[in-house]
């Protein structure tokens, strides 16, 4: 088995027992066996869990922000974009429910998260720039702007995945995604 074949056996591994128990309650000997790797080449790659942690949320990350990019570039209008954000938000936890958890709990920072999040923000400028530029969103203030757009969506997740429930609520989307719009459109 290849350095890399074992890496990946490992997040593939941690990532499936993060979903399914939480990072806190997963071992690295239960992920280590699950990948079917020896204690050395588990070592050789995550000299801690901590490190396996920040590898696997990074992961993720960068495949949220992947998908959220590909709806964005796919929505014209700047209405689109918006509330076509808050539809990929909600509905990637929806189906993502154990990662999502681990996303929406504590940060777990790495040099590949730094440079995901960097390309994820600069995309999200390209994006918004010209819409800015013909007047339909305000100028673009990254903390500010992400709050107004997922802040509220992302609180409710938090209650949501806590409370167990299988399905959105019935407009769930629509309300954010409204709420979304009228906070970002130029006035």
């Amino acid at each position: 088995m290849s350095a890399s074949d074992a890496r990946s056996r490992l997040l593939e591994a941690a990532r499936l027992r993060f979903a399914a128990n939480g990072a806190l309650t997963a071992t690295l000997e239960e992920i280590r066996r699950a990948a079917g790797i020896s204690v050395g080449a588990l070592y050789h790659h995550f000299p801690d869990k901590a490190a396996l942690v920040a590898a696997v949320y990074a992961q993720v990350m960068a495949e949220y922000q992947a998908g959220f990019i590909a709806m964005l570039r796919g929505h014209a209008t700047a209405e689109g974009g918006i509330r076509g954000g808050v539809d990929h938000h909600l509905r990637w936890v929806a189906a993502h429910r154990g990662e999502a958890q681990l996303l929406l709990g504590d940060r777990h920072d790495s040099p590949a998260l730094r440079q995901a999040n960097g390309e994820f923000v600069d995309a999200v400028r390209d994006w918004w720039r010209p819409h800015q530029a013909y007047g339909a969103l305000q100028p673009i203030q990254t903390p500010i702007t992400a709050a107004l757009w997922f802040g509220p969506a992302q609180e409710f997740s938090r209650y949501w995945l806590a409370g167990g429930a299988a399905k959105l609520p019935r407009g769930a989307i629509r309300t954010f995604a409204d709420a979304a719009w009228a906070a970002l459109r130029a006035k």
